[in-house]
C-alpha cells in the first residue's frame, strides 16, 4: 500500500498497517503521516498494483484525465486546539446518529442490588492456570523423565513449590530464551 501526491512531485510514500497499543496491526487500515503545507493538493493510493482514488473523498480531475483525491488545506488546520475542537463536534455527530443502533428494550435508572451471597464471595486465591504446575505432572513413559513439557507462558517467572515429600522442599522456576525454556529446581531438606 502505497501513497502519492501533488506535495510529493508524485513520487510513492510507504503506507504502513494502522495499529495502536490495544489492537494489532490492521490487514485493511493503512497511515501515512505528513506535514502538509497550506494550500489544494492532490493524491491517490496504489493498491493490489493499481492506481485507486478514495471515491468518498472529493475529487478532481488532473490535466492528464486522471482522477484524483483532492485535499484543501487551510491556515487554521494549523491551529491544533480549533483542529481537535471540530474532530470531536463531528465525532459527537456521528455518535448521535449511532445511538439508535442500541438494542431494543426498555432501560431504566435502578441500581442493581447484590444478594448477600454475592457480596461475600472473594476472587480466588491462586488463578486457575497457575495451578496447573509441569512439576506435579507425571511423565509419560515414552519421554526422558529430564525433560518437562512446554510451559504456558503464564507460568514463566513465577516462584513453584511442590508438596513436602520425606522432608524435602522442591521450589522451581521456569524462565525463557528466545524459544528455549529453563527450569530451575531447588531442593532444600527440611
Amino acid at each position: 500500500m502505497a501513497w502519492t501526491g501533488s506535495i510529493r512531485s508524485w513520487w510513492a510514500a510507504q503506507m504502513t498497517p494502522a495499529s495502536s497499543a490495544y489492537r494489532t496491526p490492521s490487514h485493511n487500515d493503512f497511515v501515512a503521516i505528513l506535514d502538509l503545507p497550506e494550500g489544494e493538493h492532490q493524491y491517490k493510493f496504489f493498491v493490489d498494483g493499481q492506481w485507486v482514488h478514495d471515491p468518498s473523498e472529493p475529487v478532481v480531475t488532473s490535466q492528464l484525465g486522471t482522477i484524483n483525491n483532492l485535499i484543501h488545506v487551510k491556515k487554521s488546520d494549523f491551529e491544533v486546539f480549533d483542529a481537535l475542537k471540530l474532530d470531536s463536534m463531528e465525532s459527537s455527530e456521528t455518535s448521535c446518529r449511532d445511538l439508535s443502533s442500541s438494542p431494543p428494550g426498555p432501560y431504566g435508572q435502578e441500581m442493581y442490588v447484590f444478594r448477600s451471597e454475592e457480596r461475600l464471595k472473594s476472587p480466588p486465591i491462586l488463578p486457575p492456570h497457575l495451578l496447573q504446575v509441569i512439576l506435579n505432572k507425571d511423565t509419560n513413559i515414552s519421554c526422558d523423565p529430564a525433560l518437562l513439557p512446554e510451559p504456558n507462558h503464564v507460568m514463566l517467572n513465577h516462584l513453584y513449590a511442590l508438596s513436602i515429600k520425606d522432608s524435602v522442599m522442591v521450589l522451581s522456576a521456569t524462565h525463557r530464551y528466545k524459544k528455549k525454556y529453563v527450569t530451575t529446581l531447588l531442593y532444600k531438606p527440611i
